[in-house]
């Protein structure tokens, strides 16, 4: 069995011609688009931990409870989980003894999805070319804000000069350190190194995405809580468990290249 999430997905069209309306006249009407429907199943994730009864009952170092210690490691594993799968999640509705999957960045954004010859280089002009990409298809406002792709391909884009390229000050909690960010003609785009991104020089080869931040969302049907299960021999069983998904609402505000040569 499975758990289906359902959203739906609205862009907002560019005129093609000059609005102008008779002094006095009638409103005339055209027909409207209905919003795309988009969903993705709901995933269970889950971490697990057990800890035998002699290890509990010794003094170890640092004088954590070892299941306490186990417990909270297995939460922070469970974070790991849910990135990976963020990023590399194939969607699957699952069948009876296996289980359903959600769908993840690397297949989901196709709209500007461009696989260069293996070995190019992602240069500042090949940069620029995956943001007018999007840019001359949702327009500047709605260009990526966030790049985000394997450390050493991370490091190439902190090479480019020709654009604006400093740090600033990390406002959001969940960042800790000074962010850097690049400037193009289409606005300011964060840059993050991430250890999950493929990076593998196997086809399709390295990859750099370019995401619209507000247009991703992780719902929770469960969010992760703990769980203590029943105690068999000697030795204290828990684990970490929640169903989520990922949502994304603008696709083709996103950009996904591969086959960059790793520097």
């Amino acid at each position: 069995t499975n758990t289906l999430h359902e959203w739906v997905e609205e862009y907002l069209a560019r005129p093609t011609s000059v609005n102008s309306a008779v002094e006095g006249s009638d409103a005339t009407f055209s027909d409207l688009t209905a919003p795309a429907r988009r969903n993705n199943f709901t995933q269970t994730i889950r971490t697990t931990f057990r800890v035998t009864d002699t290890e509990r009952a010794t003094n170890v170092v640092g004088g954590m409870d070892p299941y306490e210690y186990q417990a909270d490691k297995a939460l922070k594993d469970w974070k790991n989980n849910l990135e990976y799968a963020i990023i590399n999640g194939a969607k699957a509705s699952g069948a009876s003894g296996v289980a359903p999957q959600m769908v993840g960045i690397n297949s989901i954004v196709t709209s500007h999805y461009t696989a260069r010859n293996s070995g190019t280089s992602l240069s500042e002009a090949e940069f620029n070319d995956m943001v007018l990409d999007v840019a001359l298809d949702v327009g500047n406002d709605n260009v990526f804000d966030m790049v985000v792709a394997g450390l050493r391909l991370r490091n190439a884009i902190s090479d480019f000069t020709a654009g604006n390229t400093r740090f600033i000050d990390a406002k959001d909690k969940k960042l800790n350190n000074a962010v850097q960010v690049y400037e193009s003609n289409s606005g300011i785009h964060r840059l993050f190194g991430h250890l999950d991104v493929p990076s593998s020089s196997a086809t399709p080869g390295p990859m750099v995405y370019g995401l619209k931040e507000d247009s991703w969302k992780v719902a929770y049907l469960r969010e992760p809580r703990r769980t203590d299960l029943a105690k068999t021999g000697s030795a204290t069983k828990g684990m970490i468990e929640g169903d989520v998904t990922l949502e994304y609402r603008t696709e083709r505000a996103n950009a996904r290249r591969s086959g960059y040569l790793l520097p």
